[in-house]
């Protein structure tokens, strides 16, 4: 795609950036104005016991990094298993290698794939307390399953994101803090993380949403600078 189709565009993404995020070469390359903020709080949830599988699957950064950030005890012989290739470098981070990588955005795809790779193995599922529970609600009744919670997101009700010709949702919680403040504006094309945000998105009458093929910064990044003109 051309610069100039983004040209004096605006952004926003339900998420802070860092100074390495790609996300800013949207602002030194396309001169795009971008604002960049989250629409939840998240607050770790303490837990004493963690109940002993033969894995450990995580369905995001923030129950990888809330997990262990409460040191549990954990079989060296444990495998893990994550939903991107993203959250298998965040995995890294502590030391730990991912026997189970999720590929693409289809949460049902990625959750056939991993019963597969189960067996009959039995499994523990770190999560929000929100979470949607869509991996484990596909997985075989052999199979046994823990859920532990680590984090909770809260809804920001203060608010206040200037009008944007592009949205960026990261999450289910991000779009319902957005729009129970915001009316939805069909001038305003309407990014997706994932096919939970987009279900969250027609829950608000939102039925036309781009949904990147990786569960990445660099998949929401293409997803925003491969828009073509006539969406524009």
């Amino acid at each position: 795609m051309s610069t100039n189709i983004l040209q004096n565009k605006s952004v926003f993404i339900s998420r802070k950036i860092g100074n390495t995020s790609i996300f800013n070469k949207l602002v030194t390359e396309y001169d795009i104005s971008l604002n960049a903020t989250s629409l939840i709080n998240i607050v770790q949830i303490p837990f004493s016991y963690t109940p002993k599988t033969d894995w450990i699957f995580f369905t995001s950064k923030n129950a990888i990094n809330f997990f262990f950030a409460q040191n549990p005890e954990i079989s060296d012989f444990v495998k893990y298993g994550v939903i991107s290739d993203s959250s298998a470098d965040e995995l890294k981070l502590h030391k730990k290698e991912a026997h189970f990588i999720g590929k693409g955005t289809d949460l049902l795809k990625i959750a056939k794939s991993f019963r597969e790779t189960l067996g009959n193995a039995s499994v523990l599922f770190p999560q929000a307390m929100d979470s949607m529970q869509t991996i484990q609600k596909q997985l075989a009744f052999s199979n046994t399953t823990y859920n532990l919670y680590t984090y909770k997101t809260i809804i920001r009700t203060d608010i206040n994101v200037p009008y944007a010709d592009i949205l960026v949702f990261t999450s289910p919680s991000n779009v319902t803090a957005y729009y129970n403040q915001y009316k939805p504006d069909n001038r305003q094309i309407i990014v997706g993380m994932g096919n939970s945000t987009k279900y969250r998105l027609s829950e608000f009458g939102i039925k036309s949403v781009l949904v990147p093929a990786e569960f990445s910064e660099y998949g929401l990044y293409k997803c925003i600078t491969d828009i073509s003109p006539k969406e524009i």
